[in-house]
Order: C-alpha cells, then structure tokens, then sequence
C-alpha cells in the first residue's frame, strides 16, 4: 500500500526528509522515541504496515507506519524488525501507541538509536489518510519549487494538484488553458475525464468511448510509481491552436499522476482496513454489533443465507495479479446482481456473497468465479464455493468449506476451474490422502483392471462403474450403456473372475467403487496437465 508521488523531471527538487515531514500539520504532536541522528533520512513514499510479513513488501526511503494491529499477540522481536527495516533503507517507522502496542520496548529503543532510524510516536487522533495527504503536499510543495523553469500553464496544472484537485480537476483546467478537447481513458479504455467536447472524441450517452480517440490527438501515458493510471489524449482545435504545445502534454501527464497519488493511497489504506475487517468477520473474532456498527460504516450489507468464494492462485509469484483478481471479481458479481464485500486475504481473493437462494446462489457464484479465472492473466487460478450458511457465526465454517472446494477442485480437475462444496462428496476425503498411497488402494483394489496393458480395460472399468451406479442392475446397466442384456451379463461374469465375487459383499463393492473414483481424479489431473 505504498505511494510514490514522484516526476521524472531533470530539474528535480530538494529531498523530503523525516524532518520535513515532522512540520506539517498531521504530525504536529509527533514524538521522536529513537533514531533522531536519522531525522535526515529522505521520504520518498508512504506504506501502511499491517501484516506481520512487511519486509518483502517495502522498498527503501518509504516512512512505514501501523497502528500496531498485525503485531499484537505474536511476540514480535520488534527489535529485529527495526534492524531489517533500516538494512532495507526505510526512512522511519511511525507508530500509534494504544490498545495494540502500548509501548515500545527498550531494546527496540537501543537498536534504533544505534541505527539512526527514526521511530516515531504518531498523534492519535490523526488518520492514516491526513498523513499521507500532508505528506503528499509536503512532496508537492518541493516539486512545485522545483518547477521554476516551466511555463505558467505547468505551474497552474501543479496548483491545481496541490490544491486537492484531483485527475479529472487537472484535465480540466489543462482544457481551458489550452482550448483543446482533453480525454483520459483507464486501464479498461473507460472515460475517466473528458472536457471541452466537440473536438473528435465520441463519447455515449453511458460516458463510455465509442471509437479510437482522432489520429491528430497528442497522447501520453500516466504512470504513478508502478501503476497505470491511464492515457491522456489532447485534440489540438480544429481552429488556432496557438494556447497549445504538445510538449505540454507529457508533463500534464505527470501531474495527474501526482494529483491520483493521494487518491491511489488513501484507497489502498481503505482497502487493507477492509481487508482486515473481512478477515475478522470471517473468523468469527467480533461479536454482532461490531459487525452491524463496522459493516455500517464501509457501506457493506450482509443478508443471509450467503456463500463465501475463494480465489486462490496456483503459483506463489501472483501477486501483481491479484488486485486485478479481486477488482473482477467483485464486477463479475454486481453483474449478476451481487453486490458483495470481498478483499484479499492471506494471498486469495475472498468475498461474501449475500442473499442468495440456497437453491442457486452457489451455482451464481461459481460462474462468477469461472468467468473471472478465464478471463485472468495467466490461467493459475482455482476457485472453491461454500456451501450457504444463515448467519455471522458460520462464516468461519463457510470460508473453510471455500478452501476445501477450491484444494479439492484443484486436485481432480487441475487449475483454472471453480467447485462447489456441496459437489465434492467423497473427493473430499480422497483429495486430503497422499496421492501414492491412493495409487496402492486402487491397484490393490482393482487388480488387472488397474493396469494399462489389460485388454479392454477402459471398456470393462465402464462396465463396472454402471454396474455398481445401478445397485448390480443388469438390466439397467444395459440400457444405461446401450448394450444388449446378455452382454453385460457376460462382462459381470468376466469382472467376478478379475475382481472376486463382489456381489455379495458391500465392503467390496465399497472399495471398488472408491478405486473407480481414484482413477477418475488421476485421469482429471493429466487432462487439466496435457489440455
């Protein structure tokens, strides 16, 4: 959840330091317990930290600040932390001392000391979001400074930024200074500015493009650190055009960059408290009214009966992919009418699908689910669906269920699929042993039947399984399989040889059936191996 309000400028400003920031209005209040022969140290972004595995999410001059949640209760060395945060080059941690870490221990204290790295007791009664606002105008405010060479129009952009305009207040001042039609369309080829219509951009009735923007536009793309934002296109007038340059157009581009920074931040913080919520709820850690008053204030409502969907990748480097995960999933089920809190938690895509039927909202969700794994980026997904439950208490029961159906899923069909619970039956079972020793029972089991050179094997395992679907029926098994009645009494005769007298023993019959099933998961893993 990090931020990087940066611009690739060759006139590049003064650093922002810990000791700058320690002068803006959120931090005022602000104690430094340790490190302060580090209060020069550069600032260059923001992260919240609240998982207790940070370290391989943080990258150097980054201010890490918590509220303490993710270390409470696992006897952290915070001590160590400290240690590996500034091995990693962080400028600082912040902490908020309350109800999660009442206090620092001394021997953090000492090895910040020793470090120079700042630790800071934030103000408590400051949101995480006026933090990394204040920064961002801190940030801001040097870049602006740094900007003495450009134009007006360029320093106007800026003001507007600082000011608290966002992208589209951006796009549209850049419009009225240079009389041009001005587009920005996201990731998705969505409109996300348009202004000063009439230039050659169509746009719908539902504000959605209808066509590539006019070959004449001027265009160039709006990063922030590692994220796409989006692409800005200026339509020069059909008329004069002596207020525009195209030169303009790649510096606006950093600028509304720099003006959705503090929005990408301040959502991203919204998400991991959203994220944690979830995975409280989830647990069954907080009791009803904290439910109601929480889901209250995220504007989330959950009905009952409900369902949980777990979207979890097969390979352990899908993480740049799972916001985009998470993000399509969440639109796959609004379009079905579904409007369910999800997040990800402990690397799976997760969320709580209400008010659905018991009848069809496991079926709903599992083609949400699919839809999403076949339109991701890479095919490494797997999706597991609970079966319904009636109320808060269950849920825990109910992610569970998810993550059975989602391993299981994964064992008998291979990846890119999503099950449901209440479809697994005995797979269940089969999928939690080790899949050698389920090889030996079915080889013990199934005798000649088991191996692959036997004659007819595929044909007289077919028979078997019918047979055995259909209580020993021969006559319903023949009409099942569209053969002759003294066919199949004759391939039950040529199965009794092979296999034993089974017809009379429910405990063979049971281990036969059982083998068939092991032979079935086998087949489903190769197929989904070798498509």
């Amino acid at each position: 959840m990090s931020w990087s309000p940066e611009l690739s400028d060759s006139h590049q400003p003064e650093s922002l330091t810990i000791r700058d920031v320690l002068k803006t209005p959120g931090f005022a209040g602000t104690d430094v317990l340790a490190g302060s022969g580090g209060l020069d140290r550069v600032v260059s972004s923001v992260n919240v930290m609240e998982n207790p595995s940070i370290t391989p999410w943080v990258k150097g001059d980054e201010l890490l600040i918590t509220v303490g949640y993710s270390l409470a209760g696992e006897n952290r060395d915070l001590a160590a932390l400290v240690d590996d945060l500034a091995d990693l080059g962080l400028a600082g941690f912040g902490v908020k001392l309350g109800p999660f870490i009442i206090e620092i221990d001394d021997a953090t204290l000492a090895a910040a000391e020793r470090r120079d790295f700042p630790i800071l007791s934030l103000p408590s009664d400051v949101s995480f979001d006026d933090l990394i606002a204040d920064v961002y105008r801190a940030r801001g405010s040097l870049l602006l400074g740094g900007m003495h060479r450009k134009s007006d129009r360029e320093r106007e952009l800026m003001s507007v930024a600082l000011a608290g305009g966002g992208l589209a207040e951006v796009a549209e001042r850049l419009a009225s200074l240079t009389r041009c039609e001005v587009l920005v369309l996201g990731p998705g080829n969505d409109v996300l500015a348009h202004h000063r219509a009439g230039g050659g951009v169509a746009i719908d009735g539902r504000g959605h493009l209808t066509e590539p923007p006019v070959a004449e536009a001027v265009t160039a793309p709006i990063v922030f650190g590692s994220t796409y934002v989006g692409r800005l296109y200026v339509v020069p007038n059909r008329g004069p055009v002596a207020s525009f340059f195209p030169g303009l157009v790649p510096t606006s581009a950093q600028i509304m960059a720099l003006a959705a920074s503090r929005e990408i931040a301040v959502a991203s913080v919204d998400r991991q408290f959203r994220a944690e919520f979830l995975e409280q709820l989830l647990r069954h850690r907080l009791d009803e009214r904290d439910v109601q008053r929480r889901c209250q204030a995220l504007d989330w409502s959950i009905s009952y009966p409900a369902v949980i969907v777990s979207l979890s990748p097969a390979e352990l480097d899908a993480t740049p992919y799972l916001e985009r995960m998470r993000d399509a999933l969440g639109f796959a089920l609004r379009t079905r009418g579904l409007h369910a809190p999800h997040a990800i938690i402990n690397g799976d895509v997760v969320a709580v699908v209400g008010d659905v039927s018991p009848a069809d909202g496991e079926t709903i969700a599992a083609d949400a689910a699919n839809e999403v794994i076949a339109g991701s980026p890479t095919g490494s997904w797997s999706a597991g669906v609970s079966g319904p439950v009636d109320g808060p208490s269950e849920l825990a029961k109910a992610w569970s269920q998810a993550q059975m159906a989602t391993a299981v899923t994964r064992t008998i069909r291979g990846v890119g699929w999503a099950g449901k619970f209440t479809d697994l039956g005995v797979f269940r079972l089969l999928s939690e042993v080790d899949p050698f020793l389920l090889d030996d029972f079915a080889s013990d089991a199934l005798g000649e039947l088991h191996h692959p050179t036997t004659p007819n094997r595929e044909d007289l395992r077919r028979t078997l399984a019918y047979l055995l679907d259909h209580n020993l029926n021969v006559a319903a098994t023949a009409k099942a399989l569209g053969y002759h009645y003294n066919s199949i009494r004759y391939r039950v005769s040529r199965l009794e040889r092979m296999l034993g007298p089974f017809a009379d023993d429910p405990t063979r019959r049971l281990e036969l059936h059982i083998a068939l099933l092991i032979g079935d998961m086998a087949a489903d893993r190769s197929e989904s191996a070798h498509p």
